[in-house]
C-alpha cells in the first residue's frame, strides 16, 4: 500500500511537472510581437492611448544581446509589444500620426505609409530625450554618448525623418537637459564651471549660454529643465548638503532665485526620493510648478511667493529604494502614474488632477506578463525608462 502511494505521488509530481513545462512552453511560443506592418497600422496609430518603454541596462548588453520593448496601450488597457535591441534610458515619442522609436543601433519611424528602419552609427547606449521640430519636420533624439578617442566627451543627436537620419555631435556631457520653444536646453561644463545653455534643434550646432551656475560641487539634476514665459526652472539636489532646491532663472536679466524644496535626513532618504524618471518628474501648470518624487509625494511651488508644499501623494507608490516599475507623466493638468499593484500582481495607469490631487481614473494594463516572461527566458531583467500619454 505504501509503495502504491509513493508511485502515485511520483506520478502526480510528474504530471504537475509536465503540465508546468507544457504551459511554459506553450506560453513562450504564444507570445506575439508587432511586425513592421502592425506598427504602421492606422488602427494602432489611432487607438494607442499610452506608450511605455522598457529596456535592459547597458551592462546587460555587453554581448550585444540586450532587449527593449515599446508597449502600446489602448484605451481599454490592452497592450501590444514591439521588440528591439537594448538602450538604457531610451525614449519613445509620438506625434498625432507617427511613432518614433530607437534602440542601440536603429531608428524606427512608423506612420500610415509604413514602417521604416534606419541603421545608425555610432551605436548608442544611454538615451536622453527626443523631440519633433514641426518647423523643419525633423525628429531629434539626444544621447549621452560617452568619451571620444581624443579624450573629450560627446552627446550625439540623431536627427531626420522618413527620408533618412544623420548624426551630429555636442562636445559635452549633459548634466541636465530639457526642451522648450524648439530648442534643446542643457546644463553643461566641468567641475569648475557649469552653465545653463540652449541650442536650436537644427542641423548645425549653435550653443548659447543663458547663465553661469558656478562650480557644480555635489549638485545633480532631479528633473528636466522647464521653461515658462521668461523663466527657466531647474530642480537640483546637493548630495553633500542633503538638500534640494528649485532654481528660477530669468532669461533676460539672468537673475537666479532659489527656493528650498527638500531637506533629506540622510543619504538613504535622498536615494529613496529620487524620481522614477528624471525626464517626466515635473511640470508647470497654471503658474504652479509640480514635482513628483520617488515615494509619490507631489510637491507644488508658487513661484511668486516661494511657498512649497506637498499638494498630494500618489496612491500605492513604492516607499523603498527598489522601485516597482513606476513611471510618471504630466500633460494638460493631469498626472499619469504607471504603477505596480503588489497585492494583485498587476499594473495600471492611474490619472490624477494636479490641481485638486483627486484620483480621476484607474486603467488596468493587460499583457505585460508576456514581456516579463520573454525577458526571463533570455535571462534578462527589464527596467521601465519612459512613459508617454497621447
Amino acid at each position: 500500500m505504501k509503495k502504491k502511494l509513493i508511485i502515485a505521488g511520483i506520478t502526480a509530481l510528474l504530471v504537475i511537472a509536465f503540465a508546468t513545462a507544457y504551459y511554459a512552453f506553450s506560453r513562450h511560443h504564444s507570445i506575439e510581437f508587432l511586425s513592421g506592418t502592425d506598427l504602421s497600422d492606422p488602427d494602432l496609430l489611432r487607438d494607442t492611448a499610452a506608450i511605455l518603454y522598457f529596456s535592459t541596462t547597458a551592462n546587460q548588453d555587453t554581448d550585444r544581446d540586450g532587449l527593449s520593448f515599446a508597449v502600446f496601450v489602448d484605451q481599454d488597457g490592452n497592450s501590444k509589444l514591439w521588440k528591439m535591441e537594448g538602450l538604457e534610458l531610451g525614449t519613445v515619442f509620438a506625434t498625432k500620426d507617427s511613432f518614433f522609436l530607437a534602440d542601440r543601433s536603429h531608428v524606427y519611424l512608423a506612420d500610415s505609409n509604413g514602417t521604416k528602419t534606419f541603421t545608425m552609427l555610432p551605436e548608442e547606449h544611454t538615451g536622453e530625450l527626443t523631440d519633433f521640430n514641426e518647423k523643419d519636420n525633423l525628429f531629434y533624439s539626444i544621447y549621452n554618448s560617452g568619451f571620444t578617442d581624443e579624450g573629450g566627451y560627446a552627446s550625439n543627436i540623431r536627427y531626420g525623418n522618413e527620408h533618412g537620419f544623420d548624426t551630429i555631435q555636442i562636445p559635452h556631457y549633459l548634466q541636465m537637459s530639457g526642451k522648450a520653444d524648439g530648442k534643446l536646453l542643457m546644463v553643461i561644463g566641468d567641475d569648475d564651471h557649469i552653465s545653463l545653455q540652449k541650442m536650436p534643434l537644427q542641423q548645425n550646432v549653435q550653443l548659447e549660454e543663458i547663465v553661469s551656475l558656478g562650480p557644480i560641487g555635489e549638485r545633480v539634476g532631479l528633473a528636466s529643465i522647464l521653461k515658462e514665459g521668461d523663466y527657466y526652472y531647474l530642480i537640483m539636489a546637493d548630495t553633500e548638503k542633503l538638500t534640494s532646491e528649485v532654481y528660477r532663472i530669468h532669461e533676460k536679466t539672468k537673475e537666479i532665485v532659489t527656493f528650498p524644496l527638500t531637506t533629506y535626513k540622510d543619504i538613504n532618504e535622498y536615494i529613496i526620493r529620487l524620481p522614477y524618471n528624471l525626464r517626466n518628474a515635473a511640470t508647470i501648470h497654471d503658474g504652479m510648478l509640480y514635482y513628483a518624487d520617488g515615494i509619490g509625494d507631489v510637491h507644488a511651488l508658487t513661484p511668486e511667493t516661494g511657498e512649497i508644499h506637498i499638494a498630494f501623494s500618489l496612491q500605492g507608490a513604492s516607499q523603498g529604494q527598489m522601485k516597482m516599475s513606476e513611471q510618471t507623466y504630466f500633460r494638460d493638468g493631469k498626472l499619469y502614474f504607471f504603477r505596480y499593484h503588489e497585492s494583485s500582481d498587476t499594473h495600471s495607469i492611474d490619472t490624477y488632477d494636479v490641481t485638486t490631487g483627486n484620483l480621476l481614473s484607474e486603467l488596468p494594463i493587460k499583457g505585460l506578463d508576456d514581456m516579463y516572461y520573454y525577458a526571463q527566458t533570455k535571462h534578462k531583467r527589464l527596467s521601465p525608462y519612459d512613459f508617454i500619454v497621447r
